[in-house]
């Protein structure tokens, strides 16, 4: 009843004399008027009532419920053209709606909510399976297999949007629990067992380690050196087997005749000099260690006997019989 006096404004009594349409005078009023005119007065109290001080000062000179309801809408929606403003905003908002990164379901269907009854009030509305259809695009990636078991298994004309949102924040309690149970899992023990290790003794091994692997690719380099060693090839115009017959050999040590430089006496004293010398140095290794690690003072022993040999200049078949002496 006050919506018809609020949107239609009094009622005022009126009679029709010669054709004409006159006001009635109070004298004249029958009870129909005296109703309507009274419940006229009812809604501006009404109206009256729901005021703070502040508003019901801006409206107390107002006459009827329909000036009071005008003046407030003005105020609060605006005009015609603010409302219409206020309206593209919103849908603007509605269109790119989507769930914020740090934003549980709770949160959005608020928002959400608030901007759906905001259009509402000024006059657009969208159906409930435009409002579905709009939260489940607005989900992110993470909700891709939840947004698809719905859209089969359910019917989007008939799921309201209050269902589909108990659905979602039963589907992100699930989420949260299984991530809190991985979080709770103790970590691997390798990343243990790495921090105790001590820094000191980890960087002796690996200098160790580096330099037996280098001793191991010159030794390798020297096999394969070796194995094409004292090849002499026939020249043109002679047979193998005569070359190797004729010919007399020649050192290339003393460049005297009749012996290869593997038999030539200057050899033989440098290499009984240089094998004093690194035997020396694994006798000396060997006095300073312990009687139980005897194995390991061999292996030592040998690196070193290795290593020295490389760094000096003789030849490769001396190489080789000064490694097999020392093995």
């Amino acid at each position: 009843m006050f919506g018809e006096i609020i949107a239609n404004g009094p009622h005022i009594p009126t009679k029709t004399v010669e054709g004409a349409t006159l006001a009635k005078l109070e004298s004249e009023w029958n009870e129909a008027d005296v109703r309507l005119i009274e419940l006229n007065c009812k809604a501006m109290s009404t109206l009256y009532c729901a005021l703070d001080p502040i508003e019901y000062n801006r409206v107390s000179g107002c006459d009827s419920a329909k000036e009071i309801w005008d003046k407030l809408e003005v105020t609060y929606e605006g005009t015609n053209q603010v409302k219409e403003s206020k309206m593209n905003i919103l849908v603007h908002e509605y269109e790119l709606f989507v769930m914020k990164k740090d934003e549980n379901i709770s949160e959005m269907s608020t928002r959400f909510t608030n901007i759906v009854n905001s259009l509402k009030a000024l006059g657009k509305i969208y159906t409930n399976q435009e409002n579905v259809r709009k939260i489940l695009r607005s989900l992110p990636k993470r909700w891709e297999a939840k947004m698809t078991a719905i859209s089969e298994a359910r019917d989007l004309k008939v799921l309201t949007l209050e269902e589909l949102f108990g659905s979602l924040m039963t589907y992100e309690l699930e989420m949260n629990s299984k991530v809190e149970e991985e979080e709770v899992k103790p970590k691997k023990n390798f990343a243990l067992k790495s921090s105790h290790h001590d820094h000191d003794n980890s960087e002796e091994e690996r200098d160790e380690e580096e330099e037996i692997a280098l001793m191991t690719r010159n030794f390798k380099k020297f096999l394969k050196k070796k194995k094409g060693f004292g090849r002499r090839f026939p020249k043109k115009g002679e047979n193998k087997g005569e070359s190797s017959k004729t010919e007399t050999p020649t050192c290339y040590k003393c460049k005297k005749q009749g012996h290869y430089k593997n038999e030539c006496p200057q050899v033989n004293k440098e290499k009984m000099k240089y094998k004093k010398k690194a035997l020396k140095v694994t006798w000396d290794d060997s006095d300073e260690s312990d009687s139980d690690n005897n194995s390991s003072d061999n292996e030592v022993a040998n690196l070193c006997l290795l290593g020295y040999i490389n760094e000096s200049n003789i030849s490769e078949d001396e190489h080789a019989k000064l490694l097999s002496a020392s093995i």
